[in-house]
């Protein structure tokens, strides 16, 4: 416990799934978190209280990562909440499921808008301003192993991953000098909201999808915590530009 005391992390995506598990696990660990919600003003003032309730500074703002200046404006509220991050999460993502001689220059805008441009600029903006404090920071970028793996339906939605694992190693490379640590989380199979219709409403078919997997179950978010927390932390001090596959073995098969 406390391996992260007197830390302040920016967990995008905040309100629930990985990024909810994330940002309680910061907390657990003495870190002070802020965390960004898209709409769901409930949920964020939950997720608010539980980590209030292990005694950090918390809070967390409304914000979409479409929005052309949401990395200026994410940065902006982090810095007033807490002053300057040792962390950032680039959680936040969108989905869609659309085959690809379907899909719109719209909907691929937003998914690339949100899961790409979003964490490129937060990114820039987290390590622009420890450059100028002489600090160093670590981000971690929570991609998916849909950045190399294909299915159907998914061309947008993975090219977007795939852009932000390699975004990892490029930043990784450029701001090691800094002394700012770059690294990925790269989930498979796992329940979160986005995908809530199929294990909630469908579980049969979740079974399906899951039952092939090396250790018998798709993800949690709070399988990915730990691995977070490992990264924000000292322990990984001599780690950047690394993918960490977190997926039930399933890669390996």
């Amino acid at each position: 416990m406390d391996r992260l005391k007197g830390r302040r992390a920016v967990v995008t995506g905040g309100a629930n799934g990985i990024g909810r598990a994330i940002a309680v696990a910061f907390a657990r660990e003495g870190c002070e978190v802020f965390f960004t919600a898209l709409a769901d003003a409930e949920a964020a003032q939950a997720t608010l209280a539980e980590l209030r309730e292990h005694g950090v500074r918390a809070d967390f703002a409304l914000l979409d990562g479409a929005d052309p200046d949401g990395a200026g404006k994410l940065m902006a509220a982090a810095v007033a909440a807490l002053g300057t991050p040792d962390v950032l999460v680039n959680n936040a993502a969108t989905m869609t499921r659309t085959a690809f001689l379907d899909l719109t220059p719209e909907e691929y805008e937003r998914v690339m808008a949100v899961n790409l441009r979003f964490p490129f600029f937060a990114t820039q903006a987290f390590a622009a301003r420890l450059r100028a404090e002489g600090a160093p920071g670590s981000v971690i970028n929570i991609s998916s192993v849909s950045a190399f793996k294909a299915v159907s339906k998914m061309a947008h939605y993975q090219s977007s991953k795939a852009g932000l694992s390699m975004l990892t190693r490029s930043a990784a490379y450029e701001l090691a000098p800094y002394g700012i640590r770059v690294n990925t989380i790269s989930p498979g199979l796992t329940a979160t909201k986005a995908n809530s219709p199929q294990w909630r409403d469908d579980p049969a078919l979740w079974h399906e999808r899951g039952k092939d997997i090396p250790l018998g179950r798709p993800g949690r978010p709070e399988d990915y915590a730990g691995a977070a927390v490992f990264l924000a932390s000292d322990e990984s001090s001599w780690m950047t530009g690394a993918d960490l596959i977190l997926d039930g073995g399933d890669a390996a098969v």
